[in-house]
């Protein structure tokens, strides 16, 4: 779960696209680097909600133990 979260905040914090947004770089690049983000943003948020659905049935399993502090 930890390397989907951060690969949802690598996209979102994606220093390219903020840089062609911001200072007016050409339209296509600014999509290009957009689309990128949102792929980075789309793969990371996969991999968290698989993460989290894995715990989800590991938790539910008879005779696995919950980690409770």
């Amino acid at each position: 779960m930890k390397i989907g979260g951060g690969l949802a905040a690598f996209g979102l914090l994606c220093t390219l696209f903020w840089i062609s947004l911001f200072y007016g770089n050409s339209p296509s690049d600014t999509w290009v680097y957009g689309i990128h983000s949102g792929i980075f943003v789309a793969i990371g948020l996969a991999l968290l909600g698989k993460g989290m659905y894995d715990l989800k049935c590991m938790r539910d399993t008879p005779g696995v133990r919950s980690s409770k502090p």
